[in-house]
């Protein structure tokens, strides 16, 4: 807790220190001490103490001092003093006080706020099951006990934690053998699940923190745990949709072995039509025909501008009628004139009229695009994301049709 004047003040003295005197500094937060401090001492990083080193130190405490104790209190008191010696010492003389040194484990889960864990474990049951009405009502019962949602979501949150670590390391000797086993049995619920449902709860413990009525928070974090654990898993859904595209994709193959011999008779057939549909890009005969040729020519420009801003009113040999979007752009009607003379060697009569006619092409390929994401939509499949991402867009449709 020294300022950063009052260690500048002590360098004078740590440099010179009087004979047969020696300074211990101890702190839990290592980067606010100043550097020329660190570098006039010697710097030792002390660990952790394991639980079962720290348990069996405090049982020996209590057997010099004449103190009884359960076992499981014991456990309770290294588990809540994080690895801290010197906090398992202030937790056990106040178990010690008022128990009149006879140590309960009730006592104790009273004291540090834990009074019926198991319940804290039948609240996360209930919630990977989905049962929310059920959990609301257990949440409600633990309030009651006088422990608060801050401390409910917490205890939710280890519980996690603990079922995770065993689902990857299938035990861990620092809990209770009654816990152990229950905690067992949630692992068996799968990772993917048990790290949604704890990304639910750390969200939530930061919520509850400036929420203006804790117990509403914490019960909203209930209905929001049940909720996330009825969600499909992602990498199943995914599976689904794979095999359903692989069966679609073979489906397609088989159809095509069949065809190749019928095509194979009609081949100079198909060359005909390509060379007749190259003709036809000299000459368009639709709208659509001269799009296609202004590309062709690399007339990018003045095709965005038709797509567009123009309705189609008609279209006939060497004659278009259109309307434009703006009145403003009837500058696109004489570059189209020059530009399809210049491509076509002839001569093509362009004019505007005012009549409503065909929506822009733009238009049209957005009515399509929504009346594919309608169709998407209603993939059973797919409805079933949509049911639980009701958030959700279709923002592009790639076409991957095999040639």
């Amino acid at each position: 807790m020294l300022s950063n004047a009052a260690f500048n003040a002590l360098l004078k003295t740590l440099e010179e220190p009087p004979e047969n005197v020696k300074f211990i500094f101890a702190t839990t937060e290592i980067k606010k001490i100043p550097a020329t401090i660190i570098s006039r001492c010697q710097k030792f990083d002390l660990q952790r103490v394991d639980l079962k080193t720290l348990s069996n130190h405090l049982k020996n405490i209590c057997q010099n001092e004449s103190i009884s104790y359960e076992n499981d209190s014991i456990s309770h008191i290294c588990k809540a003093s994080e690895g801290s010696v010197r906090d398992a010492l202030s937790l056990l003389d106040q178990a010690a006080s008022l128990c009149g040194d006879d140590i309960k484990e009730q006592t104790v889960l009273n004291m540090l706020g834990l009074n019926g864990y198991e319940k804290n474990i039948e609240l996360f049951e209930l919630c990977l099951s989905n049962q929310c009405s059920e959990a609301l009502k257990v949440y409600d019962d633990i309030l009651k006990n006088g422990v608060q949602p801050l401390q409910i979501i917490s205890n939710l949150l280890e519980i996690s934690h603990l079922a995770s670590k065993i689902n990857v390391i299938k035990s861990d000797t620092n809990m209770t053998e009654s816990i152990q086993k229950k905690i067992s049995e949630i692992s068996t619920s799968g990772l993917p699940k048990l790290v949604r449902l704890w990304q639910i709860l750390i969200k939530s413990f930061e919520e509850l923190k400036y929420a203006p009525n804790e117990e509403q928070a914490g019960s909203m974090a209930i209905i929001k745990l049940c909720y996330g654990s009825s969600l499909p898993d992602p990498s199943q859904f995914l599976e689904k949709i794979t095999e359903q595209t692989n069966a679609q994709s073979e489906n397609k193959q088989t159809k095509v072995s069949e065809a190749s011999h019928s095509q194979d008779k009609f081949k100079k057939k198909v060359i005909v039509n390509d060379e007749e549909k190259l003709e036809n890009l000299k000459n368009p005969e639709s709208f659509e025909d001269m799009l296609d040729l202004l590309l062709k020519n690399r007339e990018s420009l003045l095709h965005a501008q038709l797509i567009n801003n123009v309705h189609l009113i008609s279209f006939e040999e060497r004659s278009i009628k259109l309307r434009l979007k703006f009145k403003s752009d009837t500058e696109i009607l004489r570059n189209l004139s020059s530009t399809l003379e210049k491509i076509t060697k002839n001569k093509w009569n362009v004019t505007q009229s005012e009549e409503d006619g065909e929506k822009t092409i733009v238009e049209k390929q957005n009515i399509k695009l929504n009346e594919q994401k309608e169709q998407i939509k209603s993939n059973p499949h797919f409805a079933e994301v949509f049911k639980h991402f009701p958030q959700a867009e279709i923002t592009s449709i790639e076409d991957k049709k095999s040639n």
